[in-house]
């Protein structure tokens, strides 16, 4: 991660150029290095680099077991480990640019050079926390595109200004490590390595949906639900449980034992729903108090960007993370291959002027489905094409496994009586 400048011969000796560049490079600078310290991206993903054209990643399924008992003078078995499923992290290139018209340098208007390439710089930093976030819709089973055209999964010819989204998680769908068939990385039944031909796969699941009576699903927030906290509380120490009991595809436990970090659009009920599901001590029902089972049981962080995806729009959804687990396992990362570079050359075509031209190759990969989740609170749909399809708003468990919160409802108040009184 990081800024390049690389300017032209020619410019580092036209004293016009340097009135306006030097001023201007220290500020583009300083808003990369203000970038690289804290953004949305880093709320969900871990931001690496890659010094090749692509780089394959194979997980090491270990060793069933290491030892067992044996008689006295019995020679130990010798076991052997394997390779487990594959994943291939490669990059896109993204370039742009913005001129410094001759007219601004002859009249040395560097206020209006520097509004403009604060503005380019801070517009491809939104560009890049934008896709990132978007290539999270693409993990639901079906291609998600995003560019200057807009975003969707149905946009018709994508062609020319868009980039198609795919995030698939390196396990297969049979768990056979030959099959090339990959799962979205949300999916109910991701599968352990099938060791040999007689195994069965493990299936589980990181997409989870809440459910709302004997046959629909929804968790609805902000609404009359008296107990729609509680209900909350229960769903997020469900599924941490779940990540924490994951099995690796060896079929022994993982280990997503870190810290979680709980990750929404910033939707003003859901914000505070969570932040208030994940604080209080405790809930009544009746007379009796329980304990809060997601008290200190992940930190909360919200942007607005996510509200941009359909699966964090109008607070119907979140993602808890571990990313300490994500880092060691390659889970979810923004890699890159070469950092932001601009170009600064003279520009002789119209306009004329000094153009900074920008480079930059990277893109989001993940190897591991581990380290993340997702959580829907909506209905499910009634459309197969969907990505929030559960066989018409149904408990079918076509694309969630869906969870039943616990009722600690807390006990209305009712009139039981009434006094007449006479002046």
């Amino acid at each position: 991660m990081g800024l390049i400048i690389n300017i032209d011969e020619g410019l580092k000796l036209r004293s016009t150029y340097n009135i306006i560049g030097e001023p201007l490079n220290k500020m583009l600078a300083d808003i990369q290095e203000a970038w690289e310290k804290q953004n949305p991206i880093d709320m969900i993903f871990n931001r690496t680099t890659m010094s090749t054209f692509q780089e394959t990643y194979v997980s090491n399924i270990g060793f069933a077991h290491a030892f067992r008992e044996t008689a006295d003078y019995t020679v130990g078995p010798i076991y052997n480990t394997a390779e487990g499923f594959t994943a291939t992290f490669r990059t896109r290139t993204f370039q742009g640019g913005f001129i410094i018209t001759q007219q601004v340098i002859e009249d040395r208007q560097y206020g209006r050079a520097k509004d403009d390439g604060t503005a380019f710089m801070k517009r491809w930093h939104g560009d890049v926390v934008e896709y990132s976030i978007a290539s999270l819709a693409g993990g639901f089973g079906a291609d998600y595109y995003w560019g200057e055209k807009g975003s969707g999964y149905d946009v018709g010819d994508a062609g020319e200004g868009y980039s198609r989204l795919r995030l698939d998680s390196a396990d297969t769908a049979d768990g056979d490590i030959m099959n090339t068939t990959k799962n979205p990385l949300f999916y109910k039944a991701h599968k352990t390595v099938k060791r040999d031909k007689n195994s069965t796969p493990i299936s589980q699941s990181n997409i989870f949906a809440v459910k709302a009576s004997a046959t629909t699903l929804g968790l609805t927030i902000g609404g009359s639900d008296a107990g729609q906290i509680s209900k909350l509380a229960d769903i997020i120490n469900q599924v941490i449980t779940i990540m924490e009991n994951y099995k690796d595809d060896n079929g022994k436990r993982a280990g997503v034992i870190g810290p979680k970090t709980i990750v929404a659009g910033n939707d003003p009920h859901l914000k505070a729903a969570l932040a208030t599901a994940l604080s209080t001590d405790v809930f009544k029902q009746g007379e009796v108090m329980f304990p809060n089972p997601a008290l200190n049981r992940a930190t909360l962080e919200v942007s607005p960007y996510f509200l941009d995806i359909p699966q964090c729009a109008n607070g119907v959804g979140f993602f808890i993370v571990d990313k300490s687990y994500n880092a060691s396992n390659h889970g979810l990362e923004l890699t890159e291959r070469i950092p932001l570079t601009l170009e600064v050359f003279q520009h002789r075509e119209a306009p004329q002027g000094i153009k900074y031209e920008g480079r930059q190759r990277f893109d989001i990969n993940v190897a591991s489905w581990r380290g993340v989740a997702y959580v829907y609170l909506g209905a499910g749909s009634s459309t197969a094409t969907d990505w929030n399809y559960n066989g018409n708003g149904t408990l079918t468990s076509a694309k969630f496994q869906v969870l039943t919160p616990t009722e600690t409802i807390v006990r209305p108040v009712s009139i039981v009586g009434t006094v007449q009184t006479s002046s």
